[in-house]
C-alpha cells in the first residue's frame, strides 16, 4: 500500500478495506512514508514521529463524534493544524510534496469510496 500520510486518509481507507489501525500503526506507516519519500533528516524524523502519533491520536476521538459533518470538520481541523506544525519542521520543498501526495491520496480516497458504495447497493 502506498503511503497513507494523512491520518484521516488511513483511516479512510482502512474504512473501506476492512482493515483497523491504532493511532501508533497509523503514526508509524506515516513516519516511514515520510523518511522514505521526503528524505528526512534524523531531527526532523524525530520531530515528525512526535507529530505523528500526536495528531493520529487526536484522529481517534473523531470516531466518538456524531454526525457525519461535525466528523467531518473536527477531522479537517486537525488536519490543518497538523500542517502548519509539518510546515516548521519539512523544508519547502519536502512540504510542496507532501501537499501533492496528500492531494493524490485523497483523490484516491474518494474514488475508494465511491467504489464501495458502488459494489454495496
Amino acid at each position: 500500500m502506498s503511503m497513507l500520510f494523512l491520518t484521516s486518509s488511513i483511516g479512510a481507507f482502512a474504512q473501506f478495506s476492512g482493515t483497523t489501525y491504532t493511532p501508533g500503526q497509523r503514526a508509524q506507516i506515516q513516519n516511514d512514508w515520510m523518511k522514505d519519500n521526503l528524505r528526512l533528516t534524523n531531527e526532523q524524523l524525530e520531530k515528525v514521529s512526535e507529530l505523528n502519533l500526536e495528531y493520529a491520536q487526536k484522529m481517534e476521538e473523531v470516531k466518538t463524534i456524531q454526525g457525519k459533518l461535525d466528523k467531518l470538520k473536527k477531522a479537517r481541523d486537525i488536519a490543518d493544524d497538523k500542517d502548519k506544525r509539518l510546515k516548521q519542521v519539512l523544508t519547502k520543498e519536502q512540504f510542496d510534496l507532501y501537499q501533492e501526495k496528500k492531494s493524490e491520496l485523497r483523490k484516491m480516497a474518494r474514488e475508494r469510496a465511491k467504489e464501495f458504495e458502488q459494489n454495496n447497493q
